[in-house]
């Protein structure tokens, strides 16, 4: 699972200054986008308007799903043993000067479990070449 746009480094910053009341009316409408990061959301009204998808009203609204119902206690086992072999895996890895051969799986059901808190079919692990 890759975040942003792979290949494409982001090394330009745009800065804006906000007063308080535009500041809460940003946040108000960035927290019923879904989104978590000012930074995104407004990259996503900016990049919405220009591809003509948007009106800026809505950022990226189509392109997310809906927000998550809360976490199962099931999920969350799963999440729990997840991290704790990445943790495992971490731990060999600096213990040994080496990535563990592990971390490739373990990173694939990490992309896999959140794939299955969306809703969305896991996918399936491709035979070694």
């Amino acid at each position: 699972m890759v975040r942003g746009t792979p290949g494409s480094k982001r090394g330009h910053t745009v800065s804006v200054r906000l007063n308080d009341e535009e500041r809460q009316r940003w946040e108000t409408a960035r927290a019923g986008s879904g989104r978590r990061e000012m930074g995104a959301w407004v990259r996503a009204v900016v990049e919405d308007v220009l591809d003509g998808t948007g009106d800026g009203q809505a950022p990226g609204a189509e392109r997310r799903p809906a927000p998550l119902d809360p976490v199962t206690q099931a999920a969350y086992d799963e999440l729990v043993r997840i991290g704790n072999n990445l943790n495992q895996l971490v731990r060999y890895t600096h213990q040994d000067g080496a990535l563990h051969p592990g971390i490739e799986a373990a990173l694939f059901e990490v992309g896999n479990a959140a794939l299955v808190i969306r809703g969305i079919e896991p996918m399936r692990p491709t035979d070694p070449e």
